[in-house]
């Protein structure tokens, strides 16, 4: 029989592979034994199983209370087991003993029995606590350090100098790093880790740390009051802060100083040692909270890494209140928060003071001093407060002008000066009025019954002391307590008199604060409404209704008959620009001079709309000095005058010495709009100036009137635009020459354009007068005439907010007019709008004159027209667009001002009276389908 081997067999049995390695768990958890665990056994046999653990225990390490039991040799070679423990128990030789009960207090000889507490470690001494401790916890090794056990009298001694900033055999003070360092390490030995007895490393160092963190805070802080003071011109506030923060200073260290422990408490228990653990907790909170507002909080932190404290006032007074805030807000300890009030109240005396001092407020040897004032205040003033300083100080300055003698400037002695005040008793007083409240001021020192009877000058008044008999003063003797720990003294009243908790009345440092800060808002709104009501009351020639209606009658030619003689100046509507200039000779400016360049002139395109007297030079505009002594009679002649009426005459020599004409610098190089007279800008370079007087200045300021002569130019332009059209219907209506009389459809399109173009500017010009200029200048004219009634203090709180009222109405205005910079699109709009009519009246001008052919004006005279519908359905298109974007706007268009039935003291606006003039440009809505038939 033969038997087969299989090939893979055959393969396996030449080959031999090793066995492949188990795979096991990379971790092993031992079952735990079910009997009772043994901890100091276990932790003996860890150490018996770790050799390189050994080397850590030497004998002359090892405390001697363990070293003492009898047959024991604790060391590196001598590892112990239970059973070896119990067996050599029972072959000690017992004689001599009194007991065989193995304690710890039968370790030494010299210890009786009766000092025995028990058998148990923690019943025993700290030092044999501390000594198995050290035997029985494995430590890490560390090189660099040693260990050192301290006796609790040693630790206290060393402590107590620690803590009040000074150097001990334990710590040294570095005053270069700011902080206390390891004695060791300073003389160059090592570092040594100090354990106190009965207690391990961890909670020795945490105890220790506590009396360290005091005392590198104290002298940190010491340090910083030492720097602030050695500073030249810190400021009061400044220095007030660091008188403050040294009072503090010298508080905490006396408590310090008088703490424990005391020479009893040196050989305290652990329980006496907690407690003198818990007595300085209060003070590193203290310190602590002092520590983080002057910027030296942090561990580790080095002198370079210091934060810098704000030096201006506005910004450190900022910094106490919101640490005083957030102490507040999250409950801390209640002599932290007094510790920061007080802080805040001694530092922000002077420069409340100055604040107060700038507005008028206070007693009245400080009104006189000098207003000056920053523009930044701390953040914790309310923000109607910091509305109303500004305006106050303004406003103290005019006050001051106009009246010096005002009763509000003479202050009173009820005035005190603004302090913070924070116990129940001052905030109800003041909610209800009260000026006398309590403050931290040590009691005046009595003075006898009787006084002096020689009368002495008010300098000299102090001196009556020396008039009563010795003796009769109740003094105190400078070395009293009142005396020698007063700044000290007024923080411990400050501390016990500061409130656990503000009354429901101020439940919040905000509240608080406003109601402190409540008398300042007050005087300084009274201030502002006394000069406001000294202005609208002020007599002729002063009176601002006066004024305001003058520069309305000039300047946005509101006046019929200066706008009448205005336009007779500047402007001619006659059809025959020849004659008109022939029959104005005596009247044109220069004519004697410049006579010879009129015939150049007259070939030129004709300026229509332009009165000829301006046009009698070649160049243009017209600079010279008779433009503006002609325009200056203009202005004299409106103002009619009867001869036996002397207060108008009074009214025409202030309007003369406030009204006039003057021509805007032309720069060399520039082409400016107004250099052609054809442009509807040709009359720009004229405006009208107005000098208001020294106390209405505040009221009709530069920019105002800046805006009050955008406003005359613009008038200026539709006026001329508007005698340009009277001009053209002259000449269309004029039988010779006729214009247009070969072209029949030209003619036609000519008297349609004149009617559209004469009905835009009719409409326009009525639309500015009546809606923009009257709808919004009279309602606020009106409003200042209601100082009787008491309503215009209610509409304005001061001067300014009526000059902002002022510069508002001008703005509602100049947005009516389409003249805001934010309206280019309608403005422009509407500007080549009155440019196209302009250009339309210059063309019938030159073919009335003869200086074009009919043919050739007509394919002009169509585009020109083509151009304007097109440019007035643009107008439209954006007005409308504009209506549409806001629904109030939409409503407004049923009831126009132009009715009469809207309240005459509520303004049109300036958005808001668009919608009128969309009414007025597009009643018959001609230019909506128009606009869809162009489309």
């Amino acid at each position: 029989m033969t038997t087969t081997t299989h090939p893979l067999v055959e393969f396996d049995e030449q080959i031999s592979l090793p066995p492949l390695p188990p795979i096991n768990a990379r971790f092993f958890v031992p079952r735990f034994v079910e009997k009772p665990q043994d901890p100091i056994m276990d932790t003996l046999r860890l150490n018996a199983s770790n050799p390189s653990s050994d080397s850590r225990f030497r004998l002359d390490k090892i405390p001697k209370e363990l070293s003492l039991i009898p047959g024991q040799k604790i060391g590196p070679k001598s590892p112990l087991s239970e059973e070896y423990v119990w067996q050599n128990a029972l072959k000690l030789d017992t004689r001599g003993r009194s007991s065989e009960i193995h304690s710890w207090d039968s370790l030494r000889s010299n210890a009786p029995i009766s000092a025995s507490f028990g058998g148990f470690l923690s019943e025993q001494d700290g030092i044999m606590f501390a000594a198995a401790h050290y035997q029985a916890l494995p430590r890490l090794q560390d090189a660099h350090s040693v260990v050192q056990y301290l006796t609790i009298p040693n630790l206290l001694k060393n402590m107590k100098l620690t803590v009040l900033g000074f150097s001990s055999l334990l710590y040294e003070w570095d005053p270069v790093e700011e902080r206390f360092i390891d004695i060791g390490l300073s003389r160059g030995n090592m570092r040594k880790r100090l354990v106190i007895e009965g207690k391990d490393e961890v909670i020795s160092s945490d105890f220790i740390s506590r009396f360290i963190q005091i005392g590198e805070s104290l002298r940190r802080l010491e340090t910083l009051v030492e720097q602030l003071r050695s500073r030249s011109n810190i400021g009061p506030t400044m220095h007030a802060f660091a008188h403050a923060l040294s009072t503090c200073l010298v508080q905490i260290r006396g408590s310090l100083a008088s703490g424990p422990p005391s020479e009893d408490q040196l050989y305290a228990s652990h329980s006496t040692l907690n407690s003198i653990f818990m007595y300085y907790n209060q003070h590193e909170g203290v310190l602590s909270a002092l520590s983080r507002l002057c910027k030296r909080q942090g561990e580790g932190l080095s002198p370079k890494d210091y934060e810098a404290i704000p030096s201006s006032p506005q910004a450190l007074l900022s910094l106490i209140h919101d640490h005083l805030h957030f102490h507040i807000e999250s409950q801390s300890p209640h002599h932290i928060n007094a510790t920061l009030a007080f802080i805040l109240t001694r530092t922000s005396t002077e420069y409340l003071k100055d604040v107060s001092r700038s507005v008028g407020f206070g007693s009245s040897e400080r009104l006189l001093g000098d207003s000056s004032f920053s523009r930044e205040y701390p953040t914790f003033f309310p923000k109607e407060l910091l509305d109303a300083l500004p305006v106050a100080q303004r406003s103290l300055k005019l006050l001051r002008v106009a009246q010096p003698d005002h009763p509000i400037l003479k202050g009173s002695t009820r005035l005190s000066n603004i302090q913070w005040f924070w116990t129940s008793e001052d905030i109800l007083a003041a909610v209800n009025g009260s000026e006398e409240t309590t403050t931290e001021i040590l009691a005046p020192i009595k003075t006898a019954d009787q006084s002096s009877t020689i009368a002495y000058l008010p300098a000299l008044a102090e001196f009556h002391i020396f008039d009563f008999e010795p003796g009769s003063l109740n003094g105190r003797s400078c070395f009293d307590t009142v005396y020698t720990s007063g700044p000290t003294l007024a923080l411990d009243n400050f501390i016990k008199s500061f409130p656990s908790s503000f009354p429901p009345i101020t439940p919040t440092l905000a509240h608080l604060t406003s109601l402190v800060l409540k008398p300042l808002l007050l005087h300084a709104t009274a201030l502002s409404t006394t000069l406001l009501s000294l202005f609208l009351a002020l007599p002729p020639p002063l009176d601002i209704h006066s004024h305001l209606r003058l520069i309305r009658s000039y300047m946005l030619l509101m006046s019929p008959s200066f706008r009448r003689r205005l336009s007779a100046a500047l402007f001619s509507d006659s059809g025959n620009f020849d004659a008109d200039a022939e029959s104005s000779r005596a009247f044109s400016l220069g004519s004697l001079r410049h006579g010879t360049q009129r015939a150049d002139l007259r070939r030129k395109t004709w300026a229509v709309g332009l009165a000829p007297a301006l046009l009698d030079r070649a160049t243009w505009p017209p600079m010279d000095t008779d433009l503006s002594f002609f325009l200056r009679t203009v202005i004299l002649d409106s103002y009619e005058v009867n001869a036996n009426d002397e207060a108008r005459r009074d009214r025409v020599e202030e309007i003369e010495n406030r009204l006039g004409f003057a021509v805007r610098h032309i720069s060399t190089g520039h082409t400016n709009a107004w250099a052609n007279p054809l442009h509807v800008e040709a009359l720009d370079f004229l405006y009208m100036e107005y000098k208001p007087p020294q106390p209405l200045d505040v009221v009709i300021t530069p920019d105002i009137l800046s805006k009050y002569q955008r406003i005359f130019s613009f008038l200026l332009r539709i006026l001329r635009v508007q005698h340009a059209l009277h001009a053209v219907l002259r000449m269309s209506t004029s039988a010779s020459p006729y214009v247009f009389g070969t072209l029949a459809s030209s003619r036609k399109m000519l008297l349609h354009f004149r009617f559209i173009a004469q009905s835009f500017v009719a409409n326009l010009v009525e639309y500015v007068y009546d809606t923009a200029i009257a709808g919004n200048l009279d309602p606020f004219l009106a409003r200042l005439e209601e100082v009787d009634s008491g309503t215009t203090h209610a509409r304005y709180s001061d001067v300014f907010s009526l000059a902002e009222a002022h510069s508002g109405v001008m703005d509602d205005i100049l947005t009516a007019c389409l003249l805001r910079s934010g309206q280019r699109i309608a403005g422009g709009a509407l500007r080549d709008s009155l440019e196209l009519v302009l250009d339309f009246t210059v063309l019938v001008g030159d073919l009335y004159r003869g200086r074009i052919e009919e043919y050739q004006a007509a394919s002009v005279l169509e585009n020109l027209y083509i151009q304007f519908r097109n440019n007035m359905s643009n107008l439209f298109e954006v007005l409308s667009g504009t209506v549409e974007k806001n629904a109030s706007l939409r409503t407004s268009l049923e009831v126009p001002h132009s009715t009469g039935v809207q309240d005459t003291h509520k303004a049109v606006g300036g958005v808001e009276a668009l919608s009128h003039l969309l009414i007025r440009l597009d009643f018959g809505e001609f230019w909506f389908h128009a606009n869809n038939r162009h489309r």
